[in-house]
């Protein structure tokens, strides 16, 4: 019963610091850009307080993928990065592209309207949407709407992405 508990227990040591390596090999060895994102700051009871971040690469026009896409269906969007480090989407991929790309999952949201009519527009999920802060802090971030938030994140070699800072017009913010 005691070898069993051990066996247990080192198991879970094993899954838990195999998660925080994988975390900290993207962030070391990933490559650094900035986001441009707009903040919502709910509230859960369970979780206490967190952003969502919604980036400029989360709604994408799906033609400019050469593939139908479908709810669910897991996508790479191409990179490209100006010189201030500012990423953005060229191109939706099935498969891991050559070059800086984002792993994410499409959500079908709709089509256009007026100039846009008949173009199908998409969600993508990059699990970079939710950052958590400590509580109270949220609501300070969702009141400067006028001012712009960046994320810089990580992503690695894989697509991964993980957020490592946002600035607030400029500025890191500290919690």
């Amino acid at each position: 019963m005691k070898k069993l508990f051990i066996l247990t227990a080192v198991i879970w040591l094993i899954i838990i610091l195999g998660m925080i390596g994988v975390k900290e090999f993207t962030i070391r060895t990933g490559t650094e850009v900035l986001l441009k994102t707009q903040p919502v700051d709910p509230r859960d009871l369970f979780r206490g307080d967190y952003v969502i971040l919604s980036y400029e690469i989360t709604r994408l026009q799906a033609n400019i993928s050469e593939f139908e896409i479908n709810n669910g269906d897991q996508v790479y969007i191409g990179l490209t990065v100006d010189e201030e480090g500012y990423a953005s989407a060229y191109k939706i991929f099935k498969q891991p592209p050559i070059g800086l790309y984002i792993k994410g999952t499409a959500t079908i949201i709709g089509t256009g309207f007026g100039n846009f009519e008949g173009t199908r527009w998409l969600n993508i999920n990059y699990g970079i949407e939710n950052y958590f802060v400590p509580e109270g802090e949220g609501r300070e971030i969702e009141r400067a709407w006028d001012q712009e938030l960046v994320v810089k994140v990580t992503i690695d070699k894989n697509g991964n992405a993980l957020i490592r800072t946002l600035y607030l017009d400029g500025q890191e913010v500290f919690f």
